[in-house]
């Protein structure tokens, strides 16, 4: 069966959090998630807008990650961590999101709580497929609970040791690399 997904965005602390419902314009993105996951997908395009200039903790997690160690971020400075009912509860309030134009195109996806960076150009360039398609990096950075369901980025794809490798961390999208940060070297990309 497919496993769904929906975006949590937090502060700096992890306080303040928002669950999206993957909604842009009224208008209903598919919940699996290669199914959004792509470079000018409008629900993610805008749901990043959140993060330009304006660093926040996000985790795009799946409503099969339900086991507590799910929720272990590694490396995360976070006061506040959430959990699956934060996400999946029947009582989660979910947001909505206006489509906005925004694009990762010459930017930086910047991590402070690794102190490195992807440089979108270079990534676009790298990530690209046999049909043209790029697979947007944020939701798959920040997933939790992939490799559970159809639709997932699964074992054996250029990539897939990195996925939700910055779940909960602190980050941002910039037009500049901060002074002492690390390029990361990133490819997401289906092999099949």
């Amino acid at each position: 069966m497919g496993q769904y997904y929906r975006p949590i965005l937090g502060d700096e602390y992890g306080l303040n959090c928002k669950v999206y419902d993957r909604t842009v314009d009224g208008e209903y993105t598919l919940a699996k998630l290669l199914e959004h996951s792509w470079w000018r997908n409008p629900f993610v395009n805008a749901f990043s807008e959140n993060l330009y200039e304006e660093p926040g903790r996000v985790c795009w997690v799946g409503d099969y990650a339900d086991e507590p160690e799910d929720f272990c971020f590694s490396n995360c400075s976070a006061f506040y961590v959430p959990c699956y009912r934060a996400i999946w509860g029947d009582k989660v309030k979910l947001q909505t999101i206006l489509s906005t134009g925004f694009t990762l195109d010459e930017k930086f996806l910047v991590n402070y709580d690794m102190k490195e960076y992807v440089d979108l150009e270079e990534y676009k360039k790298l990530s690209v497929d046999k049909h043209g398609w790029v697979i947007h990096p944020l939701p798959l950075l920040t997933a939790v609970g992939n490799d559970r369901g159809g639709g997932d980025f699964h074992e054996g794809n250029t990539g897939y040791e990195n996925v939700g490798m910055w779940a909960w961390h602190l980050i941002t999208i910039a037009d500049k690399v901060p002074k002492g940060f690390s390029k990361f070297l990133l490819v997401f990309k289906e092999d099949a």
